[in-house]
């Protein structure tokens, strides 16, 4: 009777604990700063007691990487390669640098197979050129030219679309899962059958064998729309919630402790949480409060925060329809444009007019 009371016990732990999401955290540090950080000899232990997997940012292939990569796996804590090219060739992967994507995975897949580094998969990180964040910043009407030809090259959009399908059938072929991380937004696009947002972006919508959403709650100010519109509701298994700090740009704004466990407790239906980002969690101090978390304690709605993403969402779809039609948009601007200086050249005259 003693041995089927703790079996009982046991087998209705470890339903608790399945019930819970599967945790991972991103690292984006060159090997440098990462050795450092695991130098921490509490923050593998913590990984483990809470069951934590790794994502980590590709950003060398250097010695100190090496070691952390070899800690982690006699520690058997999963990794997945994160792959991210160097900035003069956008950082991220998007639909101007399949060719580079490419040469990355099998430089990286050959330097870990000659290291005795084992990855659990590998990861694409879809998102912008990162030149195109510092053309933002310097040269706003370069980036916008930039922009208009995009929206007119919709078949080399495609070809790009394809050369990264066949990336990711490569990386399978090869033994590897492969999973994605991509912005949720484009996905409603795609649903309407166009794809004028991503053209002008870079952005691409890929189906890998796991595709993440990254939801970044800290940057807009309203994580229970941002997780009950792109999450929750499209019962999603897979979430991204971040930004703790970190990343190519730390000035973002990034969350307290209580706004992760909010964003943990109303995503806690989700197979995997993955959080941004490690180096960031571990300086704040978050991981021992992970440690036995209570994700059942029901958190507040805000149904206004709903009404916020459901209309962006609507915008979002409305602004891709009318880029679908760059040349009929382009005519209505020079149109109103037209009307807006004859109308000012009708008003000039008639003051001028009045006053001789």
């Amino acid at each position: 009777m003693k041995q089927f009371s703790l079996f009982c016990v046991l087998f209705l732990s470890q339903l608790s604990f399945a019930a819970n999401p599967q945790l991972s955290f991103f690292n984006e540090q060159e090997g440098k700063n990462l050795k450092e950080l695991f130098s921490d000899t509490t923050l593998i232990p913590y990984l483990k007691q809470i069951n934590a997997e790794i994502r980590m940012g590709m950003l060398d292939l250097s010695p100190e990487r090496a070691v952390v990569l070899k800690a982690l796996n006699d520690a058997d804590i999963p990794v997945v390669a994160w792959l991210l090219l160097s900035k003069e060739n956008g950082y991220w992967f998007h639909s101007g640098n399949s060719e580079q994507a490419f040469e990355r995975y099998y430089e990286i897949k050959k330097w870990a197979e000659d290291a005795g580094i084992k990855f659990s998969g590998i990861g694409l990180d879809l998102e912008l050129d990162i030149n195109d964040m510092e053309l933002y910043q310097t040269n706003k009407i370069k980036l916008l030219g930039k922009i208009i030809g995009r929206l007119y090259r919709k078949k080399a959009f495609i070809e790009a679309k394809e050369s990264y399908n066949k990336l990711i059938e490569t990386i399978r072929k090869d033994g590897f899962s492969i999973e994605s991380y991509y912005i949720p937004y484009i996905r409603y696009e795609t649903e309407k059958g166009q794809s004028a947002l991503q053209q002008a972006s870079g952005f691409m919508d890929l189906r890998t064998d796991k595709d993440i959403p990254m939801l970044y709650t800290s940057f807009f100010g309203n994580p229970y729309g941002t997780l009950k519109v792109l999450a929750i509701d499209e019962n999603l298994d897979y979430v991204a919630l971040g930004s703790t700090g970190g990343g190519v740009d730390p000035s973002m704004p990034s969350m307290t402790w209580d706004d992760l466990a909010y964003d943990l407790r109303l995503s806690k239906d989700a197979k995997e949480t993955h959080i941004f980002c490690l180096e960031a969690a571990v300086e704040k101090g978050f991981l021992p409060h992970l440690v036995d978390f209570d994700f059942s304690v029901p958190v507040e709605e805000y149904p206004e925060q709903v009404e916020a993403v459901n209309s962006m969402v609507k915008n979002i779809i409305r602004l891709s329809t009318i880029l679908s039609h760059p040349t009929l948009l382009f005519l209505v601007i020079i149109l109103l444009i037209g009307v807006i200086v004859w109308a000012l050249y009708r008003i000039i005259k008639f003051v001028i007019k009045k006053v001789k």
